[in-house]
């Protein structure tokens, strides 16, 4: 209530109600939340008056004055409805004036809510490969889910995993609000979760994300049935385990069933078990676990909690032994019944009748029924005596405390008993605790407090139903502790008054009933708020009513229940007429692999309760009219809120008051095709789509129907869709229709996502067979196209070139058999398999892809340039793609992009810079300094826009929450927290400085600056010498060179704080001057150029003669320059330029520039040879090799951006290659910070560029390749071998050592042979290992990443297990990678063979020589 809303009512109080008891009295209710560009409803009540009143309502906010009269006649209502206009963020206010027939004004504070559409985003599926179509919708509704009327631009952005902008679309046009786009995917996208960002007016108002990986469908899928909840003493868990084909019939082969606690048994010594059975499995096993045997599981008396109980079952498909795995939870209990409250009041009136319900139930909701034991309910008085005391001196003796009550009551055939009850009016009792018993099962009821109000006087509302529906009448039923006279309510939903009503009461009726009927504007809640005046006080109850989630919009999809692969099928929708109807149809497999995708129901409705009001904090206390409602309200009638504000108030007397098709159908199309039964001429069947529905139709009348063709696969499709109508809103199916596309005779191939070019892999065919007899297949696989050769055991190799091998087998009616080709893969790329099974009666026919990879390890290299036309209106630069003699053959992949702002990449990969993993405290700042860069740099340059700043802004949000995970109780930062004994000085300084950056764009606490400060002050020699108290994670910075390094670092930490100069002047000009004395002594590149850059942010008089020595080491190469760490003069250069140039380097390189920019160099074309040098260093990411060159480099790389103003580029690219592919790419400042990309020939080895207009633009060259030889020589010594190979487990064995002393962190990376995926379960030996802080996998748990803390001349050993899960043999050898995080010159490559002959995977006929059994 505002302040004047609490003058006026006392005022009125004590005037009119004492004095004028006859003066009109009047209420204003008004939603307290104001939302732009919808609609307002308030609510004008006159009461009490002889004549009709004119009242004037008004809205008032920034510019906003809106103003309406009404008239009211006496015992009315009217509402006065705003449309209102686009709204700004402010304060706004709702007023109240009588204008004729009664005299006040009255004002109150408003909520303001900036929301008002609602955007959803739709995509064909949830996961994707590279390759594939990625289909999308977005959707924009209002608060009715219509249509919503857009008037600010909207721009839809696809970013890839690395961040990335891949795509963008500005200004987008929509059909009926919705927009319909694709993207292609290429055969090398980033894998991981993409994003599609929709932003309206500049601002993000959607994302979604889809995943990009390499996977395989599974072809059935896995349920697991169960009770949820059981009793101890029922002594067994039983378990249904079903397994069925994405087609609908059943699966054979073996189901492993385990069952285990979900955490330990707390503060108990003994601990339950855990177990596992083996079952056959066809469609459907049955499981039993006894929880005394299996388990040791006892009920113990003083144990009144038990574990739940996870259950996986894994089920081995006969024919191929695939699996797929599913799990259930159970829940223990006690007792094997629940008591419990049931819809009960949560005050009572002393005095007053009371009803008390509660349920007894089993675990599966079914009522007990129990016509001879009675439920007894205890009404109990807390113990720790919150009551109230009179004040007086009163006895505490127990005979002056309220007693304890207790009541009983008979079950009914619900298993509820009811409980009529009176609570005593006890003075000291303010609330009582409920708790029921039913025989020896106890349950808490709730606790029910003392209503309480100065009148005395209530309401109560009830709504007859449970679960309203719309357009079905719902019966309110009001009743009064006294006679009513009237009554006036309203109901509220998704933000406004949508209806209200003055209601006159019979007369002496002290209950009255009224129905409402439900509409779509109510779901998924609405509240109903009820109130009358007597005596001059606001009597009034409010209550809330949760609806069916349903669509005022309906829609159905028919369709055949079943068709043949290939067939033409007729699809038939039903919905309202006018409507834009949007269908999607997809492989259940898909949705077996991951949903998420389609819209969803829930969360519409969970969004439309964004829209809900609220009643703004009124700085009181006490029950306040239409709070639970999320009203204002404003009356001369007297409520209970508030009460002593009131009186106090008064004296005081303050007044501060695209791209999809559109089909237009208005005839429905017949379609009455027959199936023949069985034909014996094979049908190829060629289209595996994973979806065939992606259609947008105009639906003029209430039917429509459309004729699509089914793909080829033999699965179930899974058909939703939306219909979005201008007047009933939004539409979606309740349930999916599904079509099972099935033969009864057909041929499968289960292939592996991908396999390497010369390994031997068994081609498993499962020939099904659901007629009535058995039948003999023929099966044949073509080589027509020679992609592969066929291979058996006993010469690895046919010597001919064979177009077709074919095979005999007899498969069983309803039932599978399966036949096995052994194939050597040729090419790289995709090959065709040509599968075809024929019989006399039956036929079936199949082409399927399989991906061919390339052996060997991916090396990755990144050509920049920086198109430099500032100065002149053109420049040819022609680049070279240097690939080794030994680069495996085919394996290259070559793009070539362009962004027009040398930060573009960094931008847009602000949480992806650098390819090496980041977990620990210095690692994590990678994705916290960047942030401020651009930040600073998009400022400078007047290009920051709202969506970066939001984006870079959150990254420091979150980059300063994790930092402080790093930190000790001291103040300083250790690479991994309080696991390290000490802290680091280096990063404490690291962190310090980059906090304090941090702090002109983001919350940043002073007093974690000034603990970290102080902790390096402590760490000071009194040479002024900065030491490293703590673990050394890169010894160039830390370690050497009488700390001239170490101490330059911590000297820019006390520098960038230059409010804590003074108090830190004394150490500061100590370290100063340690810089000074010694850095003549000093040789080391690294060194000088830090200390050069120390000196000249603190202006000392040695800072010239300092940056001249640095000057005097640059390296100049043509019109680049840079400064270079000496290299040992012994090691072979490389002939590319994967791992070069060292991050030492950079960080050198940047250093001299930085300091540079501080003293010598006044002018852009100065740095501009550094800056070409630095550009052609990073990754196509926007980063560097490491964490700290990409730091310090991106550092420089903004300080030249600032001083040149990049990013007005208005450019065109003109580019062509050795192989006569041409192109053009334009560059402009609406896609400036696009990354646009053009796929080049493998075969290319020259691209020569030309570049016209005006400004500067980043050009990229990157490509891969694979190399398959080790590096000849090592930093790191890498042994692996192969140490177990048995029943399809395999054990790798690792052991490694540096070749110096001691090496920076080390990551390892080990790559398993074909066939086998990490066994995750076994990672905690590896994690035992000395110096191992982290473990993960990538590539489908087919590479294991290992994180070392350190490695040392010592060795190092660890096993990897692995399990089989494909068959393949002959395998090409797997790699080990081990390098210096930080150094990236320091590193090794190491192969290692694992043996497997034709006979591991071999079966019938192909085992033929020494492989036959």
């Amino acid at each position: 209530m505002s302040r004047i809303l609490v003058a006026a009512l006392a005022a009125l109080q004590v005037i009119a109600f004492v004095n004028c008891n006859s003066a009109p009295i009047y209420s204003v209710s008004a939603p307290g939340t104001i939302r732009s560009e919808s609609d307002y409803h308030v609510v004008v009540s006159l009461h009490k008056s002889e004549n009709p009143a004119t009242f004037k309502i008004g809205l008032i906010g920034p510019k906003l004055t809106e103003s309406k009269t009404v008239e009211v006649k006496p015992f009315s209502t009217e509402i006065v409805k705003f449309d209102l206009p686009e709204l700004t963020e402010g304060d706004y206010n709702v007023t109240a004036e009588g204008v004729t027939g009664i005299e006040f004004k009255n004002t109150t504070k408003l909520n303001f809510e900036s929301k008002h559409n609602s955007v959803h985003i739709q995509t064909d599926k949830a996961t994707y490969k590279p390759g594939d179509l990625v289909r999308y919708r977005v959707f924009f509704l209002d608060e009715q889910t219509r249509p919503a009327k857009l008037k600010n631009p909207v721009d839809i952005f696809i970013n890839d995993a690395a961040q990335n902008r891949i795509k963008q679309l500005k200004n987008v046009q929509l059909i009926n609000s919705v927009y319909t786009g694709e993207y292609q995917l290429s055969e090398f996208p980033a894998l991981g979760n993409w994003e599609i960002a929709v932003y309206e007016n500049e601002k993000s108002v959607k994302t979604k994300n889809f995943e990009i990986a390499k996977y395989v469908l599974p072809k059935f899928d896995v349920k697991v049935e169960t009770p949820a909840n059981i009793a101890i003493e029922d002594g067994n868990v039983r378990a249904t385990i079903r397994s069925k084909y994405t087609y609908g019939k059943p699966v054979k082969g073996k189901a492993t069933i385990s069952i285990k606690p979900s955490h330990p048994l707390w503060g108990s010594k003994e601990q339950l078990r855990s177990a596992e059975k083996v079952v056959d499995i066809d469609g459907k096993a049955f499981v039993e676990f006894n929880l005394k045997d299996d388990l040791k599981l006892t009920k113990k008396d003083n144990q009144y909690y038990y574990p739940p109980l996870e259950i996986l079952a894994v089920v081995e498909e006969e024919l191929t032994g695939l699996k797929q795995n599913s799990t259930a939870s159970v829940n223990l209990h006690v007792h094997k019944y629940t008591v419990e409250g049931h819809d009960n009041p949560y005050t009572f009136y002393p005095g007053k009748p009371l009803k008390i319900q509660v349920v007894v139930k089993k675990f599966d909701n079914t009522p007990v029924i129990d016509d001879k034991n009675k439920v007894t309910l205890y009404a109990e008085i807390p113990r720790y005596s919150f009551y109230r005391t009179t004040g007086k001196d009163e006895s505490t003796t127990t005979s002056n405390k309220p007693l304890d009550l207790k009541f009983e009551a008979p079950i009914n055939k619900q298993g509820i008993a009811t409980f009529e009850i009176n609570l005593p009016s006890t003075q000291n009792v303010s609330f009582y605790s409920l708790k029921a018993k039913y025989l020896d099962i106890e349950g808490y009821i709730g606790s029910i407090s003392k209503f309480e109000e100065k009148t005395g006087e209530y309401f109560t509302l009830e709504i007859d139903s449970k679960k309203p529906k719309l357009d079905k009448d719902l019966s309110v039923t009001l009743t009064s502790d006294k006679p009513l006279e009237y009554f006036v309510y309203h109901i509220i939903a998704r933000g406004d008054i949508i209806k209200s009503e003055l209601v006159q009461v019979p007369e002496n009726r002290r209950s009255h009933t009224f129905k409402i009927t439900p509409t779509f504007a109510m779901v998924p809640s609405a509240s109903v708020f009820v109130s009358s005046i007597r005596d001059g006080n606001m009597i009034f109850e409010e209550t809330s009513i949760n609806f069916e989630h349903e669509f005022e919009n309906k829609i159905e999809i028919e369709t055949a229940e079943e068709a043949k692969p290939g067939e033409e099928v007729n699809i038939k929708v039903k919905t309202s007429p006018n409507s834009y109807v949007g269908l999607l149809g997809v492989d259940q497999s898909v949705l077996l692999l991951k949903k998420g995708n389609d819209l969803s129901k829930s969360e519409i409705f969970n969004d439309l309760q964004n829209y809900r009001t609220s009643t703004p904090w009124l700085g009181g206390w006490g029950r306040y009219p239409g709070q639970q409602s999320g009203l204002v309200t404003m009356t001369n009638a007297n409520f209970p809120y508030n009460e002593q504000k009131i009186h106090y108030e008064a004296l005081k007397g303050d007044e501060d008051g695209g791209d999809g098709v559109m089909y237009v159908v208005e005839d429905e199309v017949d379609s009455s095709d027959a199936r023949e039964d069985h034909e014996s001429t094979a049908h190829v069947r060629t289209l595996f789509a994973e979806n065939f529905l992606w259609d947008l139709l105009l639906c003029t009348d209430s039917e429509i129907s459309i004729k699509k063709k089914v793909p080829d696969t033999i699965t179930s499709w899974v058909i939703t869709g939306f219909s979005l109508n201008g007047e009933k809103g939004l539409g979606l199916t309740d349930e999916a229709t599904k079509l099972r596309v099935f033969q009864p005779f057909f041929a499968t191939i289960n292939l592996p996502y991908s396999v390497k070019r010369g390994e031997v892999i068994s081609i498993p065919v499962l020939v099904f067979n659901y007629l009535d007899s058995k039948l003999e297949a023929q099966v044949t696989l073509d080589n027509s196209d020679k992609e592969f050769d066929f291979v058996e055991a006993s010469n690895d190799i046919e010597e001919n070139v064979i177009e077709g091998r074919s095979k005999s087998v007899v498969v069983p009616a309803q039932s599978g058999k399966s036949v096995t080709f052994l194939i050597r893969p040729n090419k790289v790329g995709h090959i065709t398999l040509k599968v075809q099974a024929t019989t006399p009666v039956a036929g079936d026919a199949v082409h399927q892809m399989l991906r061919v990879e390339p052996e060997g390890v991916t090396e990755y290299v990144n050509k920049a340039v920086l198109l430099n036309l500032k100065d002149k209106p053109k420049q040819h630069e022609n680049l070279k793609v240097e690939i080794p003699k030994g680069a495996v053959p085919d394996s290259e992949y070559l793009e070539i992009s362009i962004v027009g702002d040398i930060l573009g990449p960094t931008i847009k990969n602000l949480d992806k810079l650098v390819r090496k993993p980041y977990g620990c405290g210095e690692q994590n700042m990678v994705n916290f300094v960047p942030n401020i860069l651009v930040l600073r740099y998009l400022t400078a340059t007047s290009q920051l826009t709202k969506p970066i700043e939001e984006k870079a802004k959150r990254f420091l949000e979150i980059g300063y929450e994790r930092e402080l995970s790093y930190k000790h109780d001291d103040g300083s930062y250790s690479a991994f927290g309080k696991n390290d004994k000490s802290g680091s000085t280096w990063l404490t300084a690291y962190v310090a400085r980059s906090f304090h950056q941090a702090k002109e764009f983001t919350f940043i606490d002073p007093k974690i600056i000034e603990q970290a400060l102080d902790f390096l002050v402590k760490t000071q020699k009194d040479s002024g010498e900065f030491e490293e108290v703590g673990k050394i994670i890169d010894h160039t910075v830390s370690g050497d060179d009488n700390g001239i390094a170490l101490t330059s670092f911590v000297i820019m930490a006390f520098l960038e704080n230059k409010e804590s100069v003074a108090k830190y002047h004394d150490s500061l000009t100590k370290g100063l001057n340690f810089l000074a004395e010694n850095i003549d002594k000093s040789e080391k590149i690294y060194s000088l150029a830090i200390a050069s850059y120390a000196l000249a942010l603190a202006k000392h008089e040695k800072a010239d003669k300092a940056f001249a020595k640095v000057e005097s080491l640059a390296i100049k190469d043509g019109d680049k320059k840079s400064w270079s760490v000496p290299k040992n003069e012994t090691k072979k250069e490389k002939d590319y330029s994967y791992w070069a140039p060292p991050t030492y380097d950079v960080e050198i390189t940047s250093y001299a520039l930085l300091a540079g920019a501080e003293k010598e160099y006044n002018s852009a074309e100065d740095m501009l040879p550094i800056i070409k040098w630095l550009i052609a260093q990073r990754n196509s990411q926007g980063g560097f090799s490491s964490t700290q060159d990409t730091v310090v480099g991106l550092q420089a790389l903004t300080k030249f951006a600032e001083k040149t103003g990049s990013g007005a580029a208005e450019m065109k690219i003109e580019f062509s290659d050795d192989q006569g592919s041409t192109g053009t790419i334009e560059v402009n400042k609406e896609n400036s910070l696009l990354l646009q990309t053009h796929i080049l020939p493998k075969s290319t080895r020259v691209i020569d560029t030309t570049a016209e207009g005006k400004g500067t633009c980043l050009l990229q060259l990157s490509y891969r390749f694979n190399l398959a030889t080790k590096e000849e020589e090592p930093s790191f010594v890498v042994k692996p071998t192969i140490k177990n190979n048995k029943n399809g487990l395999l054990t790798v064995g690792i052991c490694s050592h540096y070749s110096g002393e001691e090496s920076n962190m080390a990551v390892m990376e080990v790559s398993l042979p074909s066939g086998y995926t990490a066994e995750k379960d076994s990672f905690d030996k590896i994690n035992a290992v000395e110096y191992v802080m982290k473990i993960e996998t990538q590539k489908d748990d087919t590479v294991v990443i290992i994180y070392f803390d350190t490695l040392k001349k010592a060795e190092t050993c660890l096993e990897i297990d692995a399990v089989k899960n494909h068959a393949v043999a002959k395998q090409k050898e797997s790699s080990v990678l081990l390098y210096d995080y930080y150094d990236n010159t320091k590193f090794a490559k190491e192969f290692y063979e694992f043996k497997s002959s034709l006979c591991d995977i071999c079966t019938g006929d192909e085992c033929t020589g020494d492989c036959k059994k």
